[in-house]
């Protein structure tokens, strides 16, 4: 059964899990889902107590804003919100049960704080308790649940185990910040004091102790997301600018605070972080977050920059500083943009705007890493979701997973097409930025080079495996030819030779036949024995060399063949001289068996590193084309064979055969 697309389809998943376990994970996962169902209950009462009895109590709706009651109600309403699903659809993933503890962490103290005025009993030990459970709930979904949540995401794990001491001292410092709630009397603002509330020293040193660990967790959180966004892939780095954009745009407000009007929205602000968790798990591809993120930032940053800039210059300066202030901050405002610009893209779109850095990083993985190195280097460079390299149809090699959206840009070496790079847009992306193009219009370069010697590499390997396959046949053959050929004429011969021993006394006329036929079978058995040899290697080419035992060849042709060999040909390695003379030899078979030719030309020329073989008739021709035969194929795969070239002509003025063969070439001593 195929696996359910994690793209929100809630029950999808659930049938998915549910044929793709046992009755016990059946079961075990709908218990899940009925705890997590009754978390997200409890959460929900919570907050419709602050938002139903809270009117209703007598407090008031400026006193229920005051008192930050139906804040905490509503932040623990979207924490519950967004864990509900998660813990239910992604149970093993652990954030969703964390943001529905701080779910019901928030609401305790929203919907408790309006229970505990609607219940007035300030001495009953039972209002007393839970008036003490109240005045810390919200501490534990900020100081625990949320930034364990943020560190375990999206996956439930830690980036690495180095990590470890953040969820230790989350884990120290929840409990911590909690008592420090419970004994700071925060219901008492509603008539029930808890157990524990104190205006000691001692608690003064706590406050601080837990207010210091709460801003270690935090920024430990922050550090631990961008790690884990620089170590990401695509999808994960995508899933990360969800969160990162809800965490930047509380961060603002927060610090927008103290000039802002006084309102309590920025704590509602908090909100956007379980929401965007949520989106993140489940619809990350919803738009280009990279977009967003990336001029949020940027705006972000340069707004920063100029309102510190104005500040900075009209304290050094004071009086008439402002006009100065505003003209410095408008004259710097564009270059710092395009610098802070140029930055934000790096981070988040790669080095598209950087073509040198790109050349480099895919540079330096074409040596040792192969196309599977290289193209995960290109992946990296521009964060783009795949790269594959495709050569007529085939998939040379492939990084990434590939998305709905695709785009080719042709290799080309030399002039000639050695295959395309097609690589995944990002999601969001209809087509690519400009810059990108450019990119990999100038990345396609050197990969054209890699793929092309990726494909010498797999053609020399095939052209290994054909000669020992050849080999291997020829030696089959050689066996075959020995064992049902010369080895009954030889066992024939032992016999032979035995029966006219016998009878060369009591037999002579028989005795004489017997030694007739053993010599008639044994002169069978050396034509034999040269037929091999000549087959390995003929003999005319150690007597006379490759010239010699050509033009001895042609002597026995039908028609006349001239040789000519404008210079001296040197020392030519064993396999050269077998491949051409072969070579040569098919050619002129084929021309007098098949071809009107009345004479033919055969050509010899090393230079260059490689010998050039050239036979050429003067038959005419005519038809819709040449049918290649057993000995043309020979011809090409003899070349094939020692990584040479070969073409084959027939037209009006003949049949040509050009055959270029690699060989080092020593020319002998005095030629």
């Amino acid at each position: 059964m195929a696996p359910a697309r994690a793209t929100g389809n809630f029950p999808a998943v659930l049938v998915a899990r549910h044929y793709s376990s046992g009755g016990t994970g059946g079961h075990d996962e709908h218990m899940r889902k009925q705890l997590a169902t009754g978390l997200f209950a409890v959460a929900l009462a919570e907050a419709l107590a602050a938002y139903v009895v809270g009117p209703l109590s007598g407090l008031g709706a400026e006193r229920l804003s005051d008192l930050l009651i139906l804040s905490n109600a509503t932040l623990g309403l979207a924490l519950a919100a967004a864990g509900w699903p998660i813990a239910a659809y992604r149970p093993d993933t652990r954030i969703g049960w964390l943001l529905l503890g701080g779910g019901v962490a928030y609401g305790s103290t929203g919907g408790g704080m309006v229970v505990l005025h609607a219940a007035g009993d300030q001495d009953s030990p039972l209002w007393r308790v839970v008036a003490t459970v109240v005045s810390g709930g919200w501490t534990l979904a900020l100081a625990l649940f949320l930034p364990l949540a943020l560190v375990l995401f999206p996956d439930g794990h830690l980036p690495d185990r180095r990590w470890r001491w953040l969820v230790g001292l989350a884990a120290v410092n929840g409990p911590l910040f909690f008592t420090v709630g419970m004994i700071s009397g925060y219901s008492g603002e509603v008539g029930v004091t808890g157990y524990l509330v104190t205006d000691a020293g001692w608690a003064y040193g706590l406050f601080t102790a837990a207010g210091l660990g709460l801003l270690a967790t935090w920024l430990g959180t922050l550090a631990c997301v961008v790690v884990r966004f620089r170590r990401g892939g695509d999808r994960l780095r995508r899933q990360l600018l969800w969160v990162m954009l809800a965490l930047l745009l509380v961060a603002v407000l927060f610090l927008l605070d103290p000039v802002l009007p006084d309102n309590i929205l920025t704590v509602y602000a908090i909100a956007l972080v379980p929401l965007a968790i949520l989106i993140a798990v489940f619809r990350h591809r919803v738009l280009d977050i990279r977009l967003v993120f990336s001029r949020s930032l940027l705006y972000v940053l340069l707004t920063g920059a100029a309102v510190a800039a104005y500040l900075a210059i009209v304290a050094v300066l004071g009086r008439g500083a402002p006009v100065l202030a505003t003209v410095l901050v408008a004259v710097a405002f564009n270059p710092a943009r395009v610098w802070l610009q140029r930055r934000v893209e790096r981070a988040v779109y790669g080095a598209r705007r950087d073509p040198v850095q790109a050349m480099a990083a895919v540079g330096a993985r074409l040596t040792g890493t192969g196309l599977d190195g290289v193209l995960r280097a290109l992946c990296d460079v521009l964060r783009l979701p795949s790269a594959t390299v495709v050569y007529d149809s085939i998939q040379l090699a492939s990084h990434g997973r590939a998305p709905e959206l695709l785009t080719a840009v042709p290799l080309v070496r030399d002039g000639e097409r050695v295959g395309e790079l097609i690589v995944g847009l990002r999601y969001g992306e209809s087509r690519l930025d400009p810059a990108d193009e450019r990119v990999l219009g100038l990345l396609a370069a050197p990969i054209a080079v890699a793929v092309h010697a990726t494909r010498l590499a797999d053609d020399l390997a095939r052209s290994r495996e054909q000669v020992i396959t050849t080999r291997e046949e020829e030696r089959r053959r050689l066996r075959r030819d020995l064992h049902d050929g010369l080895g009954p004429v030889l066992t024939g011969v032992v016999l032979d030779a035995e029966t006219a021993l016998r009878l060369v006394h009591h037999d002579p006329d028989r005795s004489a036949a017997l030694l007739a036929q053993l010599r008639d079978r044994t002169t069978g058995a050396l034509d034999d024995i040269r037929r091999l040899v000549y087959d390995l290697r003929p003999p005319a080419l150690d007597s006379l060399g490759l010239v010699g035992a050509l033009e001895e060849y042609a002597t026995m042709l039908p028609l006349p063949v001239t040789v000519d060999v404008p210079e001296p040909l040197g020392e030519l390695p064993a396999a050269v001289e077998v491949a051409a003379y072969r070579i040569v030899t098919e050619a002129l078979t084929n021309v007098t068996r098949h071809s009107s030719a009345g004479s033919a030309v055969v050509v010899l020329e090393a230079a260059g590193g490689e010998l050039r073989v050239s036979v050429h008739d003067d038959g005419v021709n005519v038809g819709g084309g040449w049918q290649s035969g057993v000995g043309l194929t020979s011809i090409r795969e003899r070349a094939a064979e020692l990584g040479g070239r070969c073409s084959i002509q027939l037209d009006r003025t003949g049949g040509r055969v050009d055959v270029h063969l690699p060989v080092v070439v020593a020319s002998r001593v005095g030629a």
